[in-house]
């Protein structure tokens, strides 16, 4: 293989996600930013997932300290179910989040 076709396959293999299959169930225990939750599983290990669907400004972005309240109000101090189906770039679980309020992302 062409050495270009190297460094190309190796840039795939890196920027692309991963996919699983993973239910999380636990509490959110805060809010990182306008699409990140800390999710505390039944074994009472923190997991960090990442809404899917959901592209809010990360915090130093226009509006990021606006979006960040939002999902706290939505989201917080509840009982959620992720099903998570991805892992992003920076090892983050993709996943769609519903509470029994109804909150789903």
């Amino acid at each position: 293989m062409p050495r270009n076709g190297v460094f190309c396959l190796l840039v795939l293999l890196l920027t692309s996600t991963r996919v699983l299959a993973e239910t999380l169930i636990g509490r959110i225990v805060g809010v990182a930013d306008g699409d990140t939750l800390p999710l505390l599983d039944a074994a009472h290990i923190p997991q960090k997932i990442r809404l899917s669907g959901i592209d809010a400004p990360e915090k130093r972005q226009a509006f990021g300290e606006r979006s960040k309240p939002h999902l706290s109000v939505l989201a917080c101090n509840r009982q959620a179910k992720a099903d998570c189906r991805k892992i992003d770039r920076y090892r983050q679980q993709i996943c769609v989040a519903t509470s029994a309020a109804g909150m789903s992302g």
